[in-house]
């Protein structure tokens, strides 16, 4: 999990880049007050690569491999029902919230694999 972080922290401008292009057309278009919504995507984007990462650390220490993959099958599961609470949440509120939320998340998890990919070579 430590690695993730650093690795995380020596991608950081891109992510930045990523947020700011987002906020930038929002603004753009006049939608201002769904900039909370990019920030949400990526919380829920972040908090869901530790949360593996977690997960994956356990596994490994543990030496029993039906325990192993019982372990990383109630983080998988644990990962969804977080994603599912988030977004029923913006659901909740508006369509507009929830498309915004959703969309976030998934441009900054493709960001974060390719982060962990880029820097995670060397």
């Amino acid at each position: 999990m430590k690695q993730v972080i650093l690795t995380f922290r020596r991608g950081y401008k891109m992510f930045l880049a990523v947020a700011a292009m987002m906020l930038i057309q929002l603004i753009s278009i006049g939608q201002y007050y769904l900039s909370g919504s990019v920030l949400v995507g990526a919380l829920l984007a972040f908090f869901y690569f530790l949360s593996t990462a977690a997960r994956l650390e356990t596994a490994v220490k543990i030496n029993n491999v039906a325990q192993a993959k019982k372990t990383m099958l109630i983080g998988l599961l644990l990962r969804f029902l977080m994603i599912a609470v988030v977004l029923g949440v913006a659901a909740r509120i508006s369509t507009e919230l929830f498309l915004t939320s959703a969309i976030c998340f998934v441009v900054f998890y493709v960001t974060g694999l390719g982060v962990l990919v880029y820097f995670g070579r060397g």
